[in-house]
């Protein structure tokens, strides 16, 4: 398999956006001539085990000794940061004390309670509108149509508890080629496709290569969308030649 430095162009909408922290550095939190190499930092930090240089710590340092400082020392700030750890503290406490403490029920079942955040909602031509959740203890995407169409519906709320199940398409991309047959994958955006074993296995053999920074980024794209899948399995081919 070729070099996956490639892979860098298929992910760039994927990139974390720093917009909100570059606008606190342009307000004084840190170095504005450094904006690139704290991007640089921040990426980094995002992989298993980052190794930084003395530079790179001593930036790292400054910028957490300013918040800290703000924190701390501004009432405003204090109440909104207290008010923020407690909602994710709740959020935790919610998933249930069980699932938190006994591995083997992490390994075999979900959580008794879910807690989903709303990412984004799309609205179809028929007025079907659909809502993207994210549940970040399972790292899963889930989606809920809603509308004039499917409320009072019977047939529709059987498959929105369907939805609610569906497993990410990487993860059926590998059933896909351990079990050598042919099966239809529902992606984030509510479509469904059915995939043959030689795509997902070229699909699965890229995202194998990967880090796994951009393993999930990679199953992330896969997931979104077929418009995205096209653009992954067209990067794998080429891959695979």
């Amino acid at each position: 398999m070729k070099s996956l430095l490639d892979f860098k162009s298929i992910v760039e909408e994927e990139k974390s956006d720093y917009s909100k922290f570059d606008a606190l550095v342009r307000a004084g939190l840190a170095n504005k001539a450094q904006m690139q190499r704290i991007h640089r930092i921040l990426d980094k930090m995002q992989e298993e085990k980052p190794v930084f240089n003395n530079a790179d710590r001593m930036i790292l340092q400054n910028i957490f000794n300013k918040m800290v400082d703000l924190i701390s020392n501004n009432k405003q700030i204090n109440m909104q940061a207290r008010r923020a750890v407690r909602e994710d503290n709740e959020e935790i406490e919610a998933i249930g004390t069980d699932s938190l403490t006994e591995e083997k029920d992490l390994e075999s079942d979900p959580p008794f309670v879910l807690m989903l955040k709303r990412k984004a909602i799309r609205l179809y031509p028929d007025k079907t509108r659909v809502a993207l959740y994210y549940n970040k203890s399972l790292d899963r995407y889930f989606t809920v149509p809603y509308g004039p169409k499917i409320i009072g519906s019977v047939l529709q709320a059987e498959e929105t508890e369907t939805e609610m199940h569906t497993e990410s398409v990487m993860d059926t991309l590998h059933k896909i080629v351990s079990g050598k047959s042919s099966q239809t994958v529902k992606f984030g955006s509510g479509h469904t496709r059915k995939i043959d074993t030689f795509t997902a296995s070229a699909l699965t053999q890229v995202h194998n290569a990967l880090n796994d920074v951009n393993k999930k980024k990679f199953a992330d794209m896969v997931h979104k969308s077929p418009e995205h899948f096209m653009k992954a399995s067209d990067f794998a081919f080429k891959r695979a030649k």
